[in-house]
């Protein structure tokens, strides 16, 4: 009997993918861009392709379609500086390409097929041409995004500490129970069945049957003040049916309805932080200083606009000005 070595997979050094995921690191590692030229020298499959005698018109092309490949892919590569000399362009990718699609939720089956996944590209690392990559980087003098990279891994990261424990509840079908804080500060316990955890606007959402209140509701995952903890029965974990895909989709058209119902218009300074935050570049409205949205948590919208406070005016609506105005009194007060 012959012994069979395992040996986990490595792309060959002509694998495009290998090469894409260099660019890809690369351009993530390096967050103020990176010229061509830079990307030449860092990247060893442009370094072989150089050894090897390719032309620049042919290393050129083969850069433009890379580009294109990744964009294909959903990785938003774009420049930086476009209307200067060639050689001093920057490509860089956007800081929202990895970010979890908004309004993209999770049901019990896909959080387990997710969960798979995690654990299988955690057990990777980049490859030894990617890592090579990175290094020159730093040879180069190029500031790293993060003191680390350890390669593209389908995780999904939050601060939220029940979001681990909801995850499970979602999976495994089981009721828990909680502490809730309200936007007006009241706090309540909850037993609740997890059906589905959602991301609405960078916020992790639990779609889920109240016990008590006898109807769905949806909790945000920021507001829970307590431990997740499973309700249990003679000391067994209480379970309950799996939802059906009509009352899967049912919660998620109520949600939906909810934010439709929500709307937010703002008046911007041009050119400031909350013009870029609100891509205003990117407004189709008549008046190119106004920009009017959904929204689902009046508090949740008021504390991010606090950040922006002297670039935008509030037009509507009123219980968004009153909100804005006493959170504004407060911080004076707390400060006097």
């Amino acid at each position: 009997m012959v012994d069979v070595v395992e040996q986990s997979w490595q792309p060959s050094k002509s694998d495009k993918s290998e090469r894409l995921l260099q660019l890809t690191c690369a351009l993530v590692f390096a967050e103020r861009g990176l010229t061509k030229a830079e990307l030449f020298s860092a990247i060893p499959a442009y370094l072989e392709a150089i050894a090897s005698g390719t032309a620049d018109d042919a290393l050129n092309r083969m850069f433009e379609r890379d580009k294109t490949d990744l964009r294909d892919t959903g990785v938003q590569v774009y420049t930086l500086n476009p209307g200067s000399d060639p050689e001093e362009i920057k490509y860089v990718i956007a800081d929202d390409t990895f970010v979890w699609p908004n309004h993209q939720g999770l049901n019990a089956k896909q959080m387990q097929l997710l969960n798979l996944a995690a654990k299988v590209w955690s057990q990777a690392s980049l490859s030894s041409d990617a890592a090579k990559a990175l290094v020159r980087l730093r040879g180069l003098g190029v500031e790293p995004a993060a003191t680390e990279l350890i390669g593209f891994a389908p995780r999904i990261k939050t601060h939220e500490p029940s979001f681990l424990a909801l995850t499970d509840a979602v999976t495994e079908s089981k009721e828990v129970s909680f502490s809730y804080r309200k936007s007006d500060g009241t706090v309540s316990k909850r037993n609740v069945q997890p059906w589905a955890l959602q991301n609405v606007d960078g916020q992790w959402l639990l779609q889920c049957f109240d016990i008590g209140q006898n109807e769905h509701r949806n909790f945000l995952l920021k507001r829970i003040v307590s431990k997740v903890s499973p309700i249990r029965q003679n000391e067994v974990d209480v379970t309950f049916a799996t939802p059906s895909a009509e009352q899967l989709e049912l919660a998620y058209k109520s949600l939906q309805e909810h934010i439709r119902d929500q709307t937010c218009k703002l008046s911007v300074v041009k050119d400031s932080a909350a013009w870029f935050h609100f891509h205003m570049d990117d407004s189709t409205a008549g008046d190119d200083r106004i920009i009017t949205f959904n929204y689902m948590d009046l508090e949740l919208l008021a504390e991010e606009l606090r950040e922006f406070i002297l670039d935008i005016e509030v037009l509507g609506p009123k219980e968004l000005i009153e909100t804005m105005r006493k959170g504004l009194e407060k911080v004076v007060a707390e400060h006097a």
